[in-house]
């Protein structure tokens, strides 16, 4: 199984399949690399990297100094794995609060990016409901719970009862605390001031229509020149599996403009 190992001696698994212009997928809190299981069908048109953050599935875990440095250390972890895999100018697709390590990412590391695609994105989390959601998940880590929610997860982003399987499974190997690291960081986290740096980077930022909650955030990157914002008709938040061809397609499109 290939692995990378960080410098602070973290052993992060990731799958590489295809070939053409490097894409990172980046997943949520328990998920693991298999919230993208929809995106594989992708590689006939690009080199797709799937990799599982410190704690998830199948890499090690390190627990931050602080709650305060967790997302800065899962971005040590992307940029580790950007620099041995040689990857150039890699597009970083981001799931939800994945989306907070692809946007901390770009703000370090401006001459190797090349866009962005963020599904349910937010560069700080602004929405009552979104606090609320976060709350459960440490409530639920807090409590000893992991079980109930990698099945709620699972539930919320299946297709078939064979995506629910995989997804519920592959979440129960995450360690406890990377998860509620996650999960507490998140709130204590705002990219907001930082984001007019980005004005010059092609992103791509996509929501649900009915994903009301979260569809709130898109206001911090409306100012934003070479920011794309786009509304996927009767969708919610799960785009990468319950709207997966939408989603599929938005990312080649993508890569066709920036070309």
């Amino acid at each position: 199984m290939p692995y990378i190992e960080t410098n602070q001696g973290i052993h992060l698994f990731y799958e590489k399949i295809g070939k053409g212009r490097p894409i990172v997928f980046l997943h949520p809190p328990l998920m693991g690399h298999v919230a993208f299981r929809y995106q594989k069908a992708l590689a006939d048109r690009a080199q797709l990297i799937f990799y599982d953050q410190r704690g998830h599935g199948q890499s090690g875990y390190q627990a931050s100094a602080s709650l305060g440095q967790v997302i800065p250390d899962h971005e040590h972890d992307l940029s580790e794995l950007i620099l041995k895999l040689q990857l150039e100018k890699p597009i970083l697709v981001g799931y939800s609060s994945g989306g907070l390590i692809a946007l901390t990412y770009a703000l370090r590391h401006t001459g190797n990016i090349g866009g962005i695609l963020l599904a349910g994105g937010f560069p700080c989390i602004a929405s009552v409901l979104l606090r609320l959601e976060y709350q459960l998940g440490i409530s639920l880590m807090k409590t000893g719970n992991q079980r109930l929610l990698s099945r709620l997860i699972a539930k919320a982003n299946k297709n078939t009862a064979e995506d629910e399987r995989v997804m519920d499974d592959y979440a129960q190997k995450a360690d406890p605390g990377a998860v509620l690291d996650l999960y507490c960081a998140g709130p204590k986290t705002d990219v907001t001031p930082q984001l007019a740096q980005l004005d010059q980077l092609p992103m791509q930022i996509l929501y649900g229509s009915l994903d009301v909650y979260l569809k709130k955030h898109k206001k911090y990157f409306e100012p934003l020149a070479h920011t794309e914002i786009i509304t996927v008709d009767r969708a919610f938040h799960q785009l990468p599996t319950h709207h997966y061809k939408v989603f599929n397609h938005l990312i080649m499109r993508f890569l066709r403009q920036l070309d």
